[in-house]
């Protein structure tokens, strides 16, 4: 039985769509996130679980409990924002043990609560500082503190990240995923960044103009996008024009060289169908597949621990190698004439 469902969930304001036919079960425990870009209708949908937004239609159940048009308060779920919203006047402790004192829990159950948060988050030295002495790594840890303090039946956090830097953005979501599992609590979360959505989730919600794209685990999502806008959304992908489509041998031609594929969709084929290859599929040389292409350099970018290679195969066709980065790697110069080579399991039709 499913913890938290939505069903036939759809928000309207005035002849604007927000989210449309958006239907999903969630199990006890499970971490969940909506992923999509700016104005896909995953916040209205986290915010319609919260109660601050009511749907238009449709019906939200939590734990056999029909919470549709229940106020917020009355909910038991816990919210963190992107903004991290504490008090300024209130120091950490009193931060985290406020929605306690709302409830009107006796001043020792608060103050055991509050140290076990504190102790959940690695931040007891810090009880009476105020959110200005912190950094927003640290200060979001306490808003994180604070919503879980309540003993939410649900956390929802939207967007939690976003405001800090890449290295704490790291840190923090690893923590995130530590608590969320430590404490075993059903969790949406909200995200534009997919390597947030895919590294924090047991399952991916990908969104797009108020519907539901596809909904999978994050293997399955990276490694089986079911439409055109997942695979360019989710991961960096190769969308290569091809010609002579032989849906029966998996066969097609690109650039006018030959080329074989595994995976072809039950869907109607455009008449201008793409062949989809993810950068690190490719190897520069022969034997890393049946497939091999003949190209020339054009550029080479350098990414860290992935050396990015773009070949133009001919006919204006460019495709993105990927190569792990290593000392001992032996690459190309600009202009140089290579063979890119790749398994038949590798690509898709789009």
């Amino acid at each position: 039985m499913s913890f938290l469902t939505l069903a036939n969930i759809s928000k309207t304001f005035g002849a604007t769509v927000a989210v449309a036919d958006f239907n999903l079960n969630i199990e006890k425990g499970e971490f969940v996130s909506f992923l999509g870009p700016s104005g896909c209708g995953k916040t209205t949908t986290l915010r319609m679980i919260a109660g601050f937004e009511m749907p238009s239609t449709g019906i939200i159940t939590l734990d056999d409990m029909d919470i549709t048009y229940q106020p917020p308060n009355q909910r038991n779920v816990g919210m963190v924002f992107q903004a991290y919203a504490l008090f300024p006047n209130m120091t950490v402790a009193q931060n985290i043990g406020f929605g306690l004192q709302v409830r009107k829990t006796p001043p020792a159950e608060i103050q055991k609560r509050v140290e076990e948060m504190l102790a959940l988050i690695h931040l007891e030295e810090f009880a009476s500082r105020y959110p200005y002495q912190m950094s927003g790594g640290q200060q979001q840890r306490v808003a994180l503190a604070r919503a879980l303090a309540i003993q939410p039946r649900v956390l929802l956090l939207d967007e939690p990240l976003s405001a800090l830097d890449a290295k704490i953005r790291v840190e923090l979501r690893l923590e995130i995923r530590r608590i969320q599992q430590t404490l075993g609590i059903t969790t949406v979360y909200v995200t534009h960044d997919q390597e947030e959505a895919l590294s924090l989730s047991d399952r991916v919600v990908v969104m797009s103009r108020g519907h539901m794209e596809q909904v999978g685990t994050p293997y399955e999502i990276y490694n089986y996008p079911t439409t055109e806008f997942v695979a360019s959304f989710v991961g960096q992908l190769n969308l290569l024009p091809i010609a002579n489509l032989d849906r029966t041998a998996r066969s097609c031609t690109l650039a006018g060289q030959p080329v074989h594929f595994e995976h072809s969709t039950d869907r109607p084929i455009s008449d201008t169908p793409r062949l989809a290859i993810r950068p690190e599929e490719f190897w520069l040389g022969d034997g890393q597949g049946r497939n091999l292409l003949r190209g020339r350099v054009e550029t080479l970018i350098f990414l860290g621990a992935i050396i990015r290679v773009r070949v133009d195969i001919g006919d204006g066709v460019l495709i993105s190698a990927d190569l792990f980065n290593a000392r001992s790697l032996n690459l190309p110069r600009v202009g140089d004439e290579v063979l890119v080579s790749f398994p038949v399991h590798a690509c898709w039709l789009i």
